[in-house]
């Protein structure tokens, strides 16, 4: 065999080795061998293939040789210390690492090895150290940085973890673990505009990234880009592998956009693959609830949870549908589940408040506020996992900050452009769906729930405030249009409602943006208030609900930003009281139609029967007569001191909500 033949046969070995075909790599390297028994690489590579085999107690043999023959061949010892950790002998593996790291310290491979064998033994900050040092080495492998990140995002040490992915990309810009792993570590760290960077230039180079087009709808639903969330995971809906887990996760986003045509005509693809997917049929439930066709609703509910009687999303929904009075066995499920250690925690969460509210609607009032308490305990535990809390101090820094914000110069009218946004702000359950469903009842306006896209515009503000900068005339008309460009399709409707319960910290930039904008305050009993956002699951960034002293804390600093804001923004907002506007409803209707420059439409009082979508957790008591719902806090009375105490030491008027100036 010549130099040539020779060289060809090692390299069909090496290319076999590297697939993990062993026994076609090790009969490549026999037959290398054979031609020239005494070369040291040959019986190297012979012996690493052995231990991948049954024969790897003959391979220790043939890779003591090989150092033997060449003992100042680095890469020969590396393969030794495989083919002894093959067979168990680990201390001698480590010793024979120990010493070619001695002599060669930037070797990649013996530090990789090193590091393998201390997280072998668990010894996980000597495994991170060998392998931060085999990514300083000189050398193209992405191996030890994967795996330091691996290790660094099990101990959450996300930022740790993506530093070493920042070396991996570098070196193996191609590797879907790279994306998977950044993945989790920026969703982890919740920094949404990275992981959309990231997967945006992914799906740029793999066009076909199912994974990539997950991410980026992730951060683009995350950032509250719901339309663009829509666009980046349409294309998964295209392939041909689309399960009917996709088609339910789409229409998902398509309700969050105010999609229900998508949302309807995703979820029908989708049962047509599964038509017994708990998933889809809850899902499909959400969007009747929404609608306000009840009873097929609760046919999908229940349906969902004869495929899976523990199935969260669909206890929960028809709780809703039902006001809580669900059947003994529907009952039954939901407290087994809450009490399933082994559950998911948001599961858990979500039966627990179905268990409470089942029990509220018998005037069980006792355990029903014990219940309560139960699912904000296993909020609280999910908090910690998670690392959230409420933090007072930070809350009125804030409540301080925003209020010495600058009122930049107003953009004008005819450099906006668009239809007239109407943002109806207050505390969460304080009335506002009531008055958005008044105004979306009206002919000349589109009801939108609660879009995020201010709270995003903030973020941005804050940055340039941090930077020592302020919005130009430019910058405030980029952030307008992207507000508008995130609206659903409007009909030709020339107003539209926002009623995002965070408004309130933005009216001032909203006033900047949108100058013919109108701004509506309301304000509900604040025990009332609070105890109804006490009782209810909450997205798990509301920190502040899961304590009734924080709700009343929060509910302070919400009273004091309105006061601000009506100091420095005289005659802009709207004041709603909601025991008012429900005690004499036509005379109120007529007064906040007129306060949006509408004229007056009869509809607007028969809003209970609007074909349009109501898509908030209020939606079954929006299409009710209209009437005060106070006096559940009454029947909970005894349960309440906390909140009560909490909103006194905030100086909130008890009976308005308003501040006690």
């Amino acid at each position: 065999m010549n130099d040539a033949e020779f060289r060809s046969t090692i390299e069909r070995g090496i290319a076999a080795h590297w697939t993990g075909r062993f026994a076609e790599a090790l009969a490549c390297y026999r037959e290398a061998l054979a031609a020239r028994p005494r070369d040291a690489e040959a019986m190297s590579l012979a012996g690493l293939a052995m231990s991948r085999t049954d024969e790897a107690a003959q391979s220790l043999g043939l890779l003591r040789r090989a150092v033997e023959l060449e003992p100042l061949q680095p890469g020969f010892r590396v393969n030794l210390a495989e083919g002894l950790l093959a067979t168990g002998a680990v201390d001698e593996a480590r010793q024979v690492l120990d010493a070619v790291v001695g002599q060669f310290p930037d070797n990649l491979n013996a530090w990789e090895k090193l590091g393998d064998i201390a997280a072998s033994g668990r010894d996980w900050d000597t495994a991170a150290a060998a392998w931060t040092r085999a990514i300083a080495c000189n050398g193209r492998g992405s191996s030890p940085a994967i795996k330091l990140a691996r290790l660094e995002i099990s101990r959450s040490q996300f930022e740790a973890a993506l530093h070493a992915l920042e070396t991996a990309a570098a070196r193996a810009p191609d590797d879907p673990t790279l994306l998977a792993l950044q993945g989790f570590a920026l969703t982890e760290l919740r920094n949404w505009p990275a992981l959309l960077a990231i997967a945006s230039d992914w799906v740029r180079r793999f066009p076909e990234s199912i994974e990539g087009r997950r991410l980026a709808a992730r951060a683009a639903f995350e950032l509250g880009r719901h339309r663009q969330a829509c666009d980046w995971f349409a294309r998964i809906l295209d392939l041909p592998a689309a399960t009917a887990a996709d088609l339910t996760a789409f229409a998902g986003l398509s309700l969050h956009a105010l999609d229900f045509e998508a949302a309807a005509a995703a979820l029908d693809r989708a049962q047509a693959l599964d038509p017994k997917n708990a998933e889809m049929l809850s899902c499909r439930a959400q969007l009747l609830m929404y609608r306000g066709r009840f009873a097929e609703a609760a046919a999908c509910c229940e349906q969902a949870l004869a495929r899976n009687p523990d199935h969260a999303p669909a206890l929960t929904i028809l709780s809703r549908l039902r006001r809580g009075r669900l059947s003994d066995a529907e009952q039954g499920n939901a407290a087994r589940l809450a009490d399933d250690h082994s559950a998911h925690l948001d599961h858990r969460i979500a039966a627990a408040f179905v268990v409470a509210h089942s029990l509220d609607a018998v005037d069980n009032i006792d355990v029903a506020f014990h219940v309560y308490g139960g699912a904000h305990f296993l909020a609280l535990q999910r908090d910690g996992l998670e690392k959230r809390k409420y933090d007072r101090e930070q809350v009125e820094k804030r409540g301080r900050w925003l209020a010495g914000l600058p009122l930049v110069p107003a953009l004008t009218d005819a450099t906006v452009g668009g239809p007239r946004p109407v943002f109806i702000f207050g505390m969460p359950r304080s009335g506002t769906t009531l008055i958005e469903a008044v105004l979306a009842a009206h002919p000349r306006v589109f009801g939108c729930g609660e879009r995020p896209a201010m709270q995003q515009v903030l973020r941005a503000f804050i940055g340039l405030e941090a930077a020592g900068r302020a919005p130009d005339t430019a910058q405030l008309r980029d952030w307008a249009a992207a507000y508008l460009s995130e609206l659903p399709g409007l009909d030709g409707k020339e107003q539209v409602t926002d009623k995002h319960p965070l408004n309130f910290e933005t009216a001032g930039l909203i006033t900047r943006l949108f100058p013919n904008a109108a701004l509506i305050h309301v304000r509900r009993n604040p025990v009332e208030t609070g105890f109804s956002i006490y009782r209810q699951e909450f997205n798990k960034h509301w920190v502040f609900a899961h304590q009734l002293s924080d709700i009343g804390h929060y509910y302070g600093h919400c009273a004091r930003l309105a006061a601000h804001w009506n100091r420095a923004l005289p005659g802009r907002i709207t004041t709603i009281q909601y025991e008012d506007f429900v005690g004499d409803f036509p005379t109120a209707a007529r007064a906040l139609i007129d306060a949006c420059g509408l004229e007056w439409d009869p509809r607007c009082l028969d809003f209970q029967t609007t074909p349009r979508a109501i898509a908030t957790f209020s939606t079954v008591q929006a299409r009710e007569p209209v009437r005060n719902t106070n006096g559940r806090a009454a029947r909970y009375e005894k349960h309440l001191p906390a909140l009560v105490s909490a909103l006194e030491e905030a100086g909130v008027d008890l009976q308005t909500g308003a501040l006690r100036e």
